[in-house]
């Protein structure tokens, strides 16, 4: 029998784990070709503020609003994610009709359905999408211009995540094995419980190299 998931307050939660240790790496990318990205409980904090911004001010999300998360398990995944339960966004699964926001991955087709398409390019250094349809917003080329502070959003009702096997455990999640949508949910439930998590794209080494390097246990 499963466990049930338990209901975490985003901005409470990053505030912990920065002020456990601002530095300490909580969420570690590897993908193809090398690529490796490191994001401490700071700039984990920082990216999720900026991108939740970018929801309020820009696309005005509200509490309750529809939003279509598009992405592959990737750590640019885990910010939006987090970004969209602190502005209260309620996600789909599918691109209804009337979605509020559909959030994509660059160089895919925009929702027919969706009031507001954001596209999102997953390179590490990149700077820009490469294809944005019409009316779609590049996450790449504006998000670092939003603010630095997490919004106040009083009626959000949080993240829902299955709770942490191992509290303040460093975990390895490969989303070759368990796919995308379990991959995210094992980092977010290892960010919930004080842990960090180090995630496996899509051409990244081999798992028991990395754990050997990182110090991580499969999830």
């Amino acid at each position: 029998m499963s466990s049930p998931s338990t209901r975490v307050d985003v901005p409470k939660l990053l505030a912990s784990l920065r002020a456990q240790d601002s530095g300490r790496p909580r969420v570690t990318w590897y993908g193809a070709d090398g690529e490796r990205v490191e994001l401490s409980a700071r700039v984990l904090e920082n990216w999720v503020a900026k991108t939740a911004n970018l929801l309020v001010e820009e696309l005005d999300v509200e509490v309750g609003d529809t939003a279509l998360l598009a992405l592959p398990a990737h750590w640019r995944t885990v910010a939006w994610r987090l970004a969209l339960a602190t502005v209260g966004a309620q996600l789909v699964d599918e691109d209804d009709d009337g979605v509020r926001v559909a959030v994509i991955p660059d160089g895919t087709p925009a929702p027919s359905g969706a009031e507001h398409v954001v596209v999102q390019a997953l390179g590490a250094l990149a700077l820009r999408a490469s294809s944005v349809p019409a009316g779609a917003l590049d996450a790449a080329a504006v998000v670092a211009g939003f603010g630095d502070a997490l919004p106040y959003v009083p009626d959000a009702p949080g993240l829902e995540v299955p709770p942490a096997q191992a509290p303040g455990a460093r975990v390895l999640v490969d989303v070759r094995e368990v796919g995308d949508a379990t991959a995210l949910d094992a980092v977010l439930s290892a960010l919930a419980g004080g842990g960090s998590a180090v995630l496996l794209g899509p051409g990244a080494p081999g798992a028991e190299r990395v754990a050997a390097q990182e110090g991580a246990a499969p999830a």
